[in-house]
């Protein structure tokens, strides 16, 4: 359907019911419903990377032909009104009610690169409680080159209200309701359930919460190519202990973010050369590889060299160096600061861009909590800890002087919220009184500071002292092992035995017969409050500061012990799949393992294993003990 042809589509649109279901929401929750539909319909259909709004308008006027007549006229000019940094969007419907009508028109974008994008014009009558939604300019190819009108059909979703009872109606065209059609079928199971439900909820979210700093059809594109480029090919060489699949695909993620933000601000200064920059704390360094791969010239540091940095070759810059903050750690030469959880130097990375040049700009995706010489511990009132650390940051980058944006990265980690450090808001002659604001903020934040009142020291000198902060303590390039080993084997034992015997021994202590009329008890279960309760002060403290404490030593003895869910209990080994398909012991190569390790319940269990030594992959005896295969290879 064409532009022209809207009013006549609205014409001829003739309505009839192909799914309804009730709802305990209000019209106002569902306006707010419909606008997450509108704002992120990727949220409900996965094929789809996300939508731009082209178009939006609202009237009071009665005529819908003579609105939609002028929305079409003004949409051929139509320029944006919201901040050019940032996505436009439909505002919360459940606010406009008190409008006749509001016009939208939005274009999707698919995940596949195959799939042409299709624009929708939107016609909300708030009067009839409706919404009325048009595919315009929609073709598609399918595999043998012919247009698949079937896609996409016109539909529309009504509110209504009757005899104390509240449903959310689908409805389509007559001639549409009696053909097979897919999308149909999706609008009726899917997205009508996903409306019920929302609409049931209060306070709902209705703005766009990730990439509202790029254009996400261009960030899909991009993706797309990267992903094809670096991503498959890291995925199968990948010599880290780490998942390549979420590993790879999220530095491939963050690649094309910034490549982005940095294509913005080349268009913003007008400039053609590219972005250089740092990445502090580059840990694996493919971030850095990416970037550097598609010509920006960069510098990957870290505390430790990975074994991955060898597979990389000489272009990809990477340097084995610890970094304090101080007058030695800034870099005039540089663009921009990457801080890719960075850790320690989180909160730092806005001060080392601040006082590295006045044109320096930095990234930055926070984890772990760091203030700047301890552990973050301030949180506010009705926030998570995690939000309270964000906020935490974000006021780092204004106290350092820059316009600080945020954003919501899509990547596979559950800390996926970034901050943007891209201009300034103060002028160039005013950056020694920047400085000394910086300084006075770390003074006030820092345990044990640099500089004091009496000591007569400005706090302004901080910025050529060696360091900027006594306290701060950079991670050490040795990687502290968690694995029990520091761990004397006396305690190591004494635990695994005491655990052992309290879930033995447990009133609700179940029994699996055997074949041959064989009994093992499996033992009871214990939740790991209780079981830290069976051992002293002075041992879990140790346990703490070598492994991590009693659950990581637990969970180290995975083929004794199942931890889950904050409960302890014995591996049942009588189990088809005893293991979770999450388990390291379930992914292990049994060919290369079998029979490599004694096992724990022939030698310790008064009812021995029970598996027979043919079955367990566990060693039942010495002679019984097999040379791994890789140990001579």
């Amino acid at each position: 359907m064409e532009y022209r042809e809207i009013n006549r589509c609205l014409d001829a649109f003739k309505c009839i019911k192909v799914g309804e279901k009730s709802t305990v929401g209000s019209f106002v929750t569902f306006c707010d419903a419909l606008t997450i539909w509108i704002n992120k319909p990727h949220v409900v259909n996965r094929r789809l990377c996300g939508s731009k709004v082209v178009y939006q308008d609202s009237t009071r006027e009665t005529d819908i032909h003579s609105f939609v007549d002028r929305c079409l006229l003004s949409s051929r000019n139509y320029q944006p009104t919201h901040k050019t940094d940032e996505v436009e969007e439909v505002p919360p419907l459940s606010s406009l009610v008190d409008m006749k009508f509001y016009f939208i028109i939005r274009e999707f974008f698919y995940k596949q690169q195959n799939q042409i994008p299709t624009k929708e014009a939107i016609i909300i009558d708030f009067g009839n409680k409706s919404a009325t939604f048009l595919p315009v300019n929609h073709h598609k190819r399918d595999s043998e080159g012919d247009c698949d009108k079937n896609v996409a059909v016109p539909y529309q979703l009504c509110f209504k209200h009757e005899s104390n009872q509240t449903w959310i109606i689908l409805n389509t065209d007559t001639k549409l309701a009696e053909s097979e059609n897919g999308y149909i079928d999706w609008l009726r199971t899917t997205l009508l359930t996903k409306l019920v439900n929302w609409s049931s909820e209060k306070n709902l979210r209705t703005s766009v919460t990730s990439l509202r700093l790029v254009p996400v059809d261009r960030y899909n594109q991009l993706y797309n190519s990267l992903k094809d480029k670096y991503g498959r090919k890291f995925v199968k060489i990948w010599p880290e202990k780490t998942d390549p699949q979420k590993f790879v695909y999220e530095d491939v993620a963050i690649a094309t973010y910034l490549l982005i933000i940095w294509e913005i601000q080349r268009k913003e200064q007008n400039r053609e050369e590219l972005q250089s920059f740092v990445d502090l704390g580059c840990g694996n360094g493919l971030l850095v590889h990416i970037l550097q791969s598609e010509g920006h010239p960069g510098l990957g540091l870290d505390v430790r060299k990975r074994n991955i940095w060898d597979l990389y070759g000489d272009q990809t810059k990477l340097k084995e160096e610890s970094i304090t903050p101080s007058a030695e750690s800034t870099f005039p030469d540089f663009d921009w600061l990457i801080g890719n959880h960075s850790d320690e130097l989180t909160p730092w990375i806005p001060v080392i861009a601040a006082r590295s040049s006045y044109r320096c700009s930095y990234f930055v995706l926070p984890c772990c909590h760091f203030d700047f010489d301890r552990k973050f511990s301030q949180r506010e009132a009705n926030e998570s800890n995690y939000r309270s650390y964000l906020n935490f940051v974000r006021e780092v980058g204004e106290v350092c002087g820059f316009t600080v944006m945020e954003d919501t990265l899509r990547i596979p980690s559950t800390k996926r919220v970034c901050f943007i450090g891209k201009n300034r808001n103060y002028k160039p002659e005013e950056i020694n009184l920047v400085d000394d604001r910086i300084a006075n903020y770390i003074k006030l934040r820092s345990s044990r500071s640099l500089s004091s009142d009496s000591d007569g020291i400005p706090a302004k000198k901080q910025k050529t002292d060696d360091a900027w902060s006594v306290g701060f303590t950079p991670r050490p390039s040795e990687e502290k092992s968690r694995n029990c080993k520091t761990v004397a084997s006396e305690t190591v034992n004494h635990i695994v035995r005491t655990v052992f015997d309290v879930l033995l021994n447990s009133p609700d202590c179940e029994e699996r017969q055997l074949e041959g009329g064989r009994v093992w008890r499996k033992g009871g279960k214990k939740c790991l409050g209780d079981v830290v309760k069976l051992f002293d002060k002075d041992v879990l403290k140790q346990l703490k500061s070598e492994c991590g404490g009693l659950q990581t030593l637990l969970r180290n003895h995975n083929s004794v012990f199942n931890v889950s869910g904050g409960s302890v209990q014995l591996r049942d080994l009588t189990l088809d799949e005893p293991y979770s398909k999450h388990s390291k012991l379930s992914k292990k190569d049994k060919s290369q393992h079998f029979k490599t390790v004694q096992c724990w319940f022939y030698n310790n269990h008064p009812d021995g294993c029970p598996l027979t030594a043919e079955k367990c992959h566990f060693a039942h005896g010495k002679q019984d003990m097999k040379i791994m295969e890789t140990a001579n290879k």
